[in-house]
């Protein structure tokens, strides 16, 4: 999550969320090992804040109680069909006011248990979020998930709670930007190298489902240089930018693709716990669906 100065204000920020101050300058955005990375050009940007460690369960539940008072969202419940049969989940849906209202902002709850392989869920991936219909209450299934990255959150979701509060998504340049540290690192990582001791992953493998694998609390490994915690690895990071695989040219200024492509797909970085190495480089692209959510999703 990134804001300028001139964004700050609105609703306050929960005291958890630390913006880092991301200096103005000028880097080489891209890469030329992965099919979908944008060419190496140069960028300027703008000084900005970064969301220092993803954003938690904990504070997007806070999210959720507040927004449900100014009757931004609702809780609805839908069918879902997956490999392990057809069932009933509740979800989050704008409403009223609220940006993209009527459209779905996360899962809740159980999450239905199996994966696209017909695979049993590693208990830790479920949505650790659940409405109290007695108390009409958004609360966590266990308070001991608190830290963990929200996941199943959908990029109208992501973005929903960015807006609630004033500041933005950030944009790909900007992400891009601050998970090189400064220093053109290869790996957002303490000093641009890629171990297990430096992210949670999954090996160097493409296509190799690990069912034990899960996220883990925020903050888990060492930060880069600009003091950001897992900018690789861990859950994706949504971004405000639709995807084009031809936007960027060379010398550009804080550039922000805002123009919806045919599939209106919109950004996603840095990899996650069950995605290989080659997806945790600073410059490695990836997008999908506005309303597309799932236990590796997250911002």
């Amino acid at each position: 999550m990134s804001a300028t100065n001139s964004e700050l204000g609105n609703k306050n920020l929960p005291s958890s969320i630390i913006l880092k101050d991301i200096p103005t300058g000028t880097f080489t955005m891209g890469g030329n090992t992965r099919n979908n990375d944008s060419p190496e050009i140069s960028v300027t940007m703008s000084a900005f804040k970064m969301s220092e460690k993803e954003i938690t369960n904990k504070e997007y539940l806070d999210f959720l109680n507040s927004a449900y008072l100014d009757s931004w969202i609702e809780v609805v419940q839908e069918q879902i069909i997956d490999p392990c049969g057809k069932y009933s989940e509740y979800f989050i849906k704008g409403l009223g006011s609220a940006p993209n209202a009527g459209k779905i902002y996360l899962q809740l709850g159980e999450t239905g248990g199996c994966t696209s392989n017909g695979e049993k869920e590693h208990i830790n991936n479920k949505s650790w979020i659940s409405f109290n219909f007695s108390n009409k209450k958004f609360e966590l299934i266990d308070s001991e998930k608190g830290n963990f990255p929200v996941n199943w959150v959908k990029w109208y979701g992501a973005y929903a709670f960015a807006k609630y509060y004033g500041v933005s998504l950030p944009t790909e340049a900007q992400w891009e930007y601050a998970s090189r540290g400064g220093q053109q690192l290869e790996y957002p990582t303490d000093d641009g190298t890629l171990s297990n001791s430096k992210a949670n992953y999954n090996g160097d493998i493409p296509a190799i489902y690990n069912p034990n694998g899960h996220s883990l609390e925020v903050g888990s490994y060492p930060s880069n240089p600009y003091g950001l915690y897992d900018m690789g690895g861990n859950v994706w990071e949504w971004c405000i930018d639709y995807y084009s695989k031809d936007f960027y040219t060379n010398n550009s200024k804080d550039p922000v693709n805002a123009t919806a492509s045919s599939d209106n797909k919109r950004v996603r970085r840095g990899g996650s716990w069950n995605y290989h190495s080659a997806t945790l480089l600073t410059y490695s692209r990836a997008a999908d669906f506005e309303n597309r959510g799932n236990n590796h999703f997250g911002f």
